[in-house]
């Protein structure tokens, strides 16, 4: 057995094998120490990571995609390394509801801006990757990123489309980017996480400016990711150009319990069965004029009461954008 058999979703290597740990899946409050048997194993996969001169950065280690952070402390630096997929999946097997899948295809949205947020590991880069190559597959146009670090492989022809990526040091640099992604044609633009006022107003106008940008965002529902971009970028701004906030949320339920799902790399196990993975969807997306002068006062109250009267009115329709299934 090697490091890639343990069951984990967020690994902190330390200079002493002995103080590592590591997250079972993303959202677990319970640290489990990494056992002895690893150690040597732990201590080479260090030695790979103090080789990187980037605080972020993507590496393969033993057959793993490992999405790296370098933190350095008083004691030393510390190594957060959270495991990725090793093959993107298609946006159908994602498991997000047939509607939303079919409103994201819309080959008419050309332009503007569209968010996926949520918590740490719940499929925000993923979503948002899938639909980058099902989008350049579908439809076409060139796509040029700028990812900090890059996670998925998309340079290269996809079906009428091509992707170019660009890996970035810092996000500050997405501005440079998108500058540069003016001059080249691109129809769309993917910024890998919104983290800095400095990305956050470069989407904008970069959705200002004709392209569909896509993006992610750390945010727990639709009403905090449009608080978030309005405190980042300017409630103005984010009403000219938003259209549309789609939030993940995946719950943990017991092997055997009574919701569907299927188990994930990286999750944890009890009852020596992987649990079952929950996917939770919630999506807004901004239909008239009204809505968007709501978002340029930052009126969240009204925000709010639109989220939930165009929920409610997708499930009478049987469109239904808030949901869970099985991820």
């Amino acid at each position: 057995m090697g490091l890639s058999d343990l069951a984990f979703a967020d690994l902190a290597v330390e200079q002493d094998p002995a103080a590592s740990r590591y997250k079972r899946f993303s959202d677990d409050l319970r640290l489990v120490s990494v056992p002895e048997t690893y150690w040597g194993e732990l201590q080479a996969l260090r030695n790979q990571m103090e080789a990187h001169n980037s605080h972020r950065f993507r590496m393969v280690f033993g057959g793993m995609n490992l999405r790296v952070q370098k933190r350095d402390t008083p004691y030393g630096s510390v190594f957060i390394a959270r495991r990725i997929a090793s093959i993107l999946r298609k946006l159908d097997d994602i498991g997000l509801p047939i509607p939303l899948v079919q409103t994201l295809r819309d080959a008419r949205m050309r332009s503007g801006l569209l968010l996926f947020a949520g918590g740490p590991g719940m499929g925000k880069t993923t979503l948002g990757c899938a639909l980058l190559m099902d989008r350049l597959e579908r439809i076409g146009g060139f796509t040029w990123t700028a990812e900090n670090p890059v996670e998925y492989d998309l340079q290269g022809s996809r079906g009428n489309g091509q992707c170019y990526q660009e890996e970035i040091d810092d996000d500050t640099e997405v501005q440079r980017v998108f500058m540069d992604t003016l001059r080249s044609g691109a129809d769309t633009f993917y910024i890998g996480e919104i983290r800095e006022q400095s990305a956050a107003k470069t989407a904008g106008l970069a959705a200002a400016s004709g392209m569909l940008v896509i993006s992610t965002l750390h945010a727990d529902n639709p009403q905090q990711a449009i608080l978030k971009m309005g405190m980042l970028s300017g409630f103005d701004g984010l009403a000219q150009c938003l259209r549309g906030v789609v939030t993940l949320r995946i719950d943990k339920e017991p092997a055997g319990g009574a919701m569907p799902g299927g188990g994930m790399p990286g999750g944890g196990v009890a009852n020596g069965k992987s649990p079952q993975s929950i996917l939770h969807v919630q999506s807004f997306f901004v239909e008239d004029e009204p809505t968007r002068m709501k978002i340029r006062d930052g009126n969240m109250a009204a925000i709010n009461q639109d989220i939930e009267a165009q929920k409610n009115r997708s499930m009478s329709m049987g469109r239904i954008y808030g949901s869970a299934g099985g991820r």
